[in-house]
């Protein structure tokens, strides 16, 4: 009988996660003005402003190309985003952990590949984003 409530309640854990996998959506940020900072090896610091739209897509690149829709899994009190965008020779895989409240501030972790490698090495990239407040600046990049 212990056997039985151990197998009931292991599917029970597993219809529960798979369920709270399956309602994971992609975060959003805030629309108005965001000050975002990222750090990557090919290009050091950079601090840019932008302008987030209601319409934000956090995942992906303005100037990746075709891209797939995004896959979103929870993970603990982040969620990792998964997109594969098409390239002239080939794919770039983008998976990325985004953490923090998207009303303020949030943090994330890219790691982007290419396959074929496209002579530009595997690369990780770190984002910081801060929430400006609700008016853009007229010189902001439109997200």
């Amino acid at each position: 009988m212990t056997t039985r409530f151990v197998v009931v309640g292991s599917l029970l854990a597993l219809g529960t996660a798979v369920a709270f996998a399956e309602t994971a959506e992609l975060p959003k940020r805030k629309p108005g003005h965001w000050q975002l900072t990222t750090v990557a090896a090919a290009s050091g610091m950079t601090t840019v402003d932008v302008c987030v739209g209601p319409d934000d897509n956090i995942a992906v690149p303005a100037d990746s190309g075709e891209c797939s829709e995004p896959t979103v899994t929870p993970a603990g009190s982040e969620v990792i985003v998964n997109v594969v965008c098409k390239r002239p020779y080939g794919k770039q895989i983008m998976s990325t952990a985004f953490g923090g409240d998207f009303n303020k501030r949030y943090h994330a972790i890219m790691k982007m590949t290419f396959d074929p490698p496209e002579g530009i090495p595997n690369a990780g990239v770190t984002i910081d984003g801060k929430y400006i407040g609700p008016d853009c600046p007229p010189d902001t990049v439109k997200k």
